[in-house]
């Protein structure tokens, strides 16, 4: 008896004789549907200058007052204070004099607190009327408005008052930053600038980055002579612009470099087409990486992605700072550098570690220094020529110019230091 079998699965016919498995048909999958093309993303938006307004009310007088003025008027320079009258000869120069006052102030008022103070921020209730209307033009100094919002109807005198006077001092019930949101874009579009009272210099962070811009100005109560040294810090992160300068780099050569773990950093942020990280293998300076922005024949794009390479490697964060790749955690910031030198910090949200197959790159710069950097070896690796355009890393070629950046080598814990580091 004779079989024709095709694989393991043969069949049995009626009259016992094995026959010739069928093939079964099928159907090819469909092409995946190609990705959107991400949006074009715009270098940050300039903060313009911040300022800080401290309630001395309650503090001066106390012990430590004295402190307190002293540190505010060295480190928020340029900002203002609110005090009483009495307190009025306590204030050091270089900072402003903000009267808050509740009702409508009678002419003799008027003319004592335009002879004394800098800002009169007068109720919601008063510039609402026909009072304020009337007597805008003697009041004689920069005047504002008050108002806290608690409902909707309370945030819709917010918006309404941006139009009547050029400083508007709002408080919020709820946590939300969406009302502040909704002030903030007719503040910006009718030249109002908008002080927000905050609890402390964390809500003081956020405040100064919504929609991106932030307030103009907080406010917070001035009794603490620690809080007065935070609150600077956060002044002087939201006013900081970032740059990083970038230089001409001559490829060498590329060679394999076996098997590592390497890392791929994914932000919480959309990178741009001309976006990238800094990495080197050693302090001494790195290749600006392409994120994966730009569209792939095979997979879609992870605009949030660079594929940085391997663990070891340095990646440049602000402050002129560095981390190990094996360092970064969800919360840390890093450098995002465009190929025209502007720069911005980026959170990470993620930090995926896989084996992969690894090349190492020799680039050199004009004064010699060499530059070495490990990624994972394939052609959708990709880092920026000097055109602004991206190079797959397993496609250079000696002679090639890619931008990078050097500087005096030596690092300990990510800081620079001056001491004997060789690396090798």
């Amino acid at each position: 008896m004779t079989t024709d079998v095709i694989g393991s699965d043969p069949k049995r016919a009626k009259n016992g004789r094995l026959v010739k498995a069928q093939p079964k048909k099928t159907v090819p999958a469909a092409a995946p549907a190609a990705a959107p093309a991400p949006p074009s993303v715009p270098a940050p938006l300039p903060r313009g200058r911040k300022f800080t307004w401290h309630d001395l009310r309650r503090a001066t007088g106390r012990p430590g007052g004295a402190e307190i003025l002293d540190a505010v008027q060295r480190l928020h320079s340029g900002g203002g204070v609110v005090v009483d009258e009495e307190q009025l000869a306590l204030v050091p120069q270089g900072l402003q004099k903000v009267k808050l006052f509740a009702g409508v102030p009678s002419q003799e008022e008027l003319d004592r607190i335009g002879k004394a103070y800098d800002v009169l921020v007068l109720d919601a209730d008063t510039v609402a009327g026909n009072w304020f209307i009337e007597n805008k033009s003697r009041i004689g100094i920069r005047t504002g408005a008050s108002v806290d919002v608690v409902d909707p109807a309370s945030l819709e005198l917010a918006v309404q008052l941006t139009g009547l006077v050029d400083l508007l001092v709002v408080t919020f019930k709820d946590s939300t930053k969406i009302p502040l949101e909704i002030v903030l874009a007719d503040a910006q579009n009718r030249g109002c600038q908008t002080v927000m009272g905050v609890r402390d210099s964390a809500e003081a962070h956020v405040v100064f980055g919504v929609l991106e811009i932030g307030a103009d100005g907080v406010l917070v109560e001035g009794d603490d002579l620690a809080a007065v040294h935070r609150l600077h810090e956060v002044l002087v992160a939201a006013q900081r612009t970032h740059s990083q300068r970038l230089q001409q780099l001559t490829v060498v050569e590329t060679r394999h470099a076996g098997m590592g773990d390497r890392a791929c950093l994914d932000f919480t942020s959309y990178l741009g087409l001309d976006e990238g990280v800094l990495l080197g293998c050693f302090s001494s300076g790195g290749v600006l990486a392409t994120s994966e922005t730009h569209a792939l024949p095979y997979m879609p794009t992870r605009p949030f992605r660079v594929n940085a390479g391997a663990l070891h490697m340095y990646v440049l964060a602000p402050d002129n700072r560095t981390w190990y790749l094996s360092d970064l955690r969800a919360g840390m910031e890093v450098l995002a550098v465009r190929t025209d030198g502007t720069a911005r910090p980026v959170t990470v949200g993620r930090v995926k570690i896989e084996r992969r197959p690894m090349l190492e790159i020799i680039a050199r710069a004009d004064d010699g220094t060499e530059i070495i950097t490990i990624m994972q070896e394939d052609w959708h690796v990709r880092i920026f020529g000097t055109d602004s355009k991206p190079r797959n890393i397993t496609e250079l070629q000696p002679g090639d110019r890619v931008f990078g950046f050097t500087q005096d080598s030596g690092r300990h814990v990510g800081v620079k230091v001056d001491e004997l580091i060789i690396e090798q």
